[in-house]
């Protein structure tokens, strides 16, 4: 009987594992691409290319997935069919830059612009974390402080308070109100906090709560403005790379409405393709787009009338970045003052909530 009971957890274990599949990061695809486009470009064959560096990897999901698809491309299988089955891995971005590639005989090319792509996602995710880590410790700091102080330090002076049985100062009742409830509905406050994840885990992942979210966060002052440069940035990349790779205009603008990350410029530019696809040029098709820069509009124009669009669009993403990156800085170096004046009141008013009865209750021992 406890045999049987302990085979049945354990195959419970195993399926709850088999449901944990790690992410592929974005430094691991990165490595992946540039190693096999290296690879390529010294004319090892894609099969023997892919055997090699599967076997060079640690065991992970992507180790799994390379496994599969060289003995696919051993059978035959074209290499972006084979990534086409793992679009939870390989972005659209990557399986239609390859199967260009391919079409063109630029296959090492499109290996090596992809990652390119994917050191500039990877140094760019990098940049706004770097940048965000001392907020975001000053916010845990600061919170995790006030919450100690209401939790555990001023539930000691409300008993005191209550033996003496004398009318408190107004900043003490409310401190007390707040510390009364902490103590008395945390699980009312973790209950609110997991159903408001719960919720805006399942409206984000909607069509139209992904459009209004997305809407949302670029109208947040300052924050903003950081999102529309990121994003612009991302867009002038992300072009640059597929012209240069040779992707038709239309299938470009196919795969970075998919792939842009923000619901409303992604419609933006299927908007845009569809105008393309009746015979507009590109610098026409976003002219009427408010999301997009007079600047940028006619960076595209020139690029079109001079056959130099990846060059331009290069330069415009390099400007973008740095403009993102300026701002980011200004919102870093705002925010820092900012949470300290927003704990100093904080912590001041519970300093002042407390002093005030003891100070009051030394008067009535003398």
């Amino acid at each position: 009987m406890a045999e049987s009971a302990l085979a049945t957890i354990k195959d419970a274990v195993k399926r709850l594992n088999s449901l944990y599949v790690p992410k592929v990061s974005v430094g691991q695809l990165s490595a992946f691409t540039r190693q096999l486009a290296t690879m390529s470009g010294a004319g090892v064959p894609l099969y023997q290319a892919m055997n090699t560096l599967w076997d060079s990897m640690e065991e992970s999901r992507l180790k799994g997935i390379v496994g599969k698809i060289k003995d696919k491309i051993k059978g035959g299988t074209p290499f972006s069919e084979c990534l086409s089955e793992y679009p939870q891995t390989f972005p659209p971005l990557m399986v239609g830059l390859i199967k260009v590639g391919e079409v063109t005989g630029m296959f090492e090319k499109a290996l090596a612009k992809y990652a390119d792509q994917l050191e500039w996602e990877e140094d760019f995710q990098s940049k706004i974390s770097t940048m965000m880590i001392y907020p975001m410790i000053m916010l845990f700091v600061g919170i995790s402080v006030l919450v100690f102080i209401l939790a555990v330090i001023l539930p000691t002076f409300v008993t005191l308070f209550a033996e003496f049985k004398q009318a408190l100062p107004l900043p003490t009742v409310i401190l007390m109100g707040i510390s009364s409830f902490f103590t008395g509905y945390w699980w009312v406050i973790l209950a609110a906090v997991a159903a408001g994840a719960i919720f805006y885990s399942r409206y984000s992942r909607t069509e139209n709560g992904r459009e209004v979210i997305d809407t949302a966060v670029l109208y947040v002052p300052l924050f903003g403005t950081a999102m529309r440069k990121a994003l612009l940035t991302r867009f002038s990349f992300s072009l640059s790379i597929m012209a240069g790779s040779g992707v038709p205009m239309l299938q470009a603008l196919s795969i970075t409405g998919e792939t842009i990350g923000n619901a409303v410029l992604s419609k933006h530019i299927k908007a845009a393709a569809k105008s393309v696809e009746r015979g507009s040029s590109l610098s026409l098709a976003l002219k009427d787009v408010p999301f997009f820069p007079k600047t940028i509009i006619q960076m595209i124009q020139v690029g079109e009338e001079t056959g130099k669009l990846e060059d331009v669009m290069s330069r415009v993403a390099a400007y973008y970045e740095k403009e993102m990156e300026m701002t980011t800085r200004r919102i870093v170096i705002l925010l820092e003052p900012i949470m300290i004046l927003v704990m100093a009141v904080g912590v001041g008013f519970v300093v002042i909530a407390v002093l005030l009865p003891i100070l009051g209750l030394s008067s009535i021992v003398k």
